[in-house]
């Protein structure tokens, strides 16, 4: 058992070497993710964290994550952006998504496992990640545009997998995929969900600006926590409530002249610490991921490297056929290949374990048990599809660069033009 001192030492360390694992993947084009893992594999093998001891932990700490990835998603997205001037970058994320589902349900169907739990699994790996894919383009010398074709597309799939990762979640509960019966119950529960979270989002930009210098954040992160479980508790979908509560206040100034025009109240910018929190989640979610996760299933590292190739067949159709006649097009095959997974993969892969294990704290007997066993290897697929598609990303990118050199002159001569082709 390790000292009280040991501990601390370690959750230090471990902060440590979460920052300059950042400023290596800064560097080198390879994200921290691998090595936080890594570091959470090996306490656990050296006997300084016992699984068995964290296992109480996962649901509040995958939850937690979840939570903080959707407020930082709806926080860092500009609505008017995506809705009028990012089309085709929506176009590119929503079909790979809806593609990796297709193709998923398919694999397990083939396998003789429940297809719908391969649709959840398809739309939690279906999107890139934002945070790996933003630490591996600062790295790389491209044209500032592709690199934000990249990031806005890595924020809009996050929010794709999350919502298509939840109706699909509450098709598997209820046993079938009766759409009408679905869509009614999530219909409701996403009505509710966003109801709370633009009233949670109305009020919190009236009052914020008036709270003391210096706790805006503080109360703003209380508000998500709470407004998490108060929209769960309301039958309603709290994931959605958060993201939409992010999204009201990243966009608070439209909010604000909306509500009240000739208002000049404004309070501190919170970009800065949510991405300091969203730091501090990250790097202890995965440590924890390493430390928990059981490795070690062939059939698991199977599917993971099958849907692993699928995804990168798929994303590269997709982006040949979405990009061909823009400036994009001589470029796709490094778009092609920067297809690495994250936070929202880890995180999102515990979720559908969580909501049957707690429908099973009310009800021992409910049928949804059998789903368990199933739904309990994401966690261990989500693992090595990580590791996977970052190894994968790291071999394919400098091939992909050498094969096309990018030409930063010529390039910058037509952006002008190439945005008119773009959208």
């Amino acid at each position: 058992m390790a000292t009280v001192e040991t501990i601390l030492v370690i959750l230090g360390g471990l902060i440590f070497i979460g920052y300059f694992g950042e400023l290596l993947s800064r560097k080198f084009s390879v994200p921290s993710a691998l090595l936080l893992l890594g570091i959470g594999f090996a306490l656990r093998l050296t006997g300084y964290a016992d699984p068995a001891a964290f296992m109480g932990f996962q649901d509040i700490f995958a939850t937690l994550a979840l939570v903080i990835l959707l407020f930082d998603g709806g926080l860092s997205m500009n609505v008017f952006e995506v809705l009028f001037k990012s089309g085709r970058v929506v176009v590119v994320g929503l079909l790979i998504t809806i593609l990796a589902m297709i193709g998923a349900a398919w694999l397990f169907m083939l396998m003789g496992i429940n297809p719908i739990i391969g649709a959840i699994l398809g739309a939690i790996a279906g999107g890139i990640g934002s945070s790996t894919t933003i630490s591996m383009t600062k790295g790389l010398s491209m044209p500032d545009s592709v690199k934000n074709f990249l990031t806005l597309e890595s924020s809009i799939t996050d929010v794709f997998s999350i919502i298509l990762a939840i109706v699909f979640t509450q098709a598997l509960i209820s046993g079938s995929l009766d759409f009408q019966f679905i869509s009614q119950g999530i219909a409701g529960r996403f009505a509710i969900g966003v109801f709370t979270g633009l009233v949670a989002g109305v009020a919190a930009t009236t009052v914020l600006s008036r709270i003391e210098k210096g706790y805006n954040y503080v109360v703003t992160l209380a508000i998500v926590l709470m407004l998490f479980s108060v929209t769960d508790f309301l039958a309603g979908s709290g994931a959605i409530a958060v993201l939409t509560f992010g999204l009201m206040i990243g966009n608070e100034a439209t909010v604000r002249k909306i509500i009240n025009p000739g208002s000049n109240l404004s309070y501190p910018v919170i970009q800065d610490l949510q991405a300091e929190i969203s730091f501090f989640v990250r790097t202890f979610f995965f440590v924890f991921l390493g430390i928990v996760v059981a490795i070690g299933n062939v059939n698991n590292f199977i599917i993971a490297l099958g849907l692993m190739v699928l995804l990168y067949v798929i994303r590269y159709v997709v982006i040949y056929i979405t990009t061909a006649k823009t400036q994009f097009f001589e470029y796709r095959n490094v778009l092609s290949a920067i297809n690495p997974r994250g936070l929202a993969t880890a995180a999102l892969a515990a979720y559908p374990l969580i909501v049957v294990q707690n429908i099973l704290k009310g009800d021992p007997s409910s049928p949804v048990a059998l789903l368990v066993p199933q739904l309990s290897a994401l966690s261990e697929i989500a693992f090595y599809l990580i590791i996977l598609s970052i190894v994968f990303t790291t071999i394919l990118v400098p091939l992909a660069n050498r094969k096309k050199k990018i030409p930063e002159e010529g390039f910058t001569m037509n952006v002008l033009e190439s945005r008119k082709k773009l959208f």
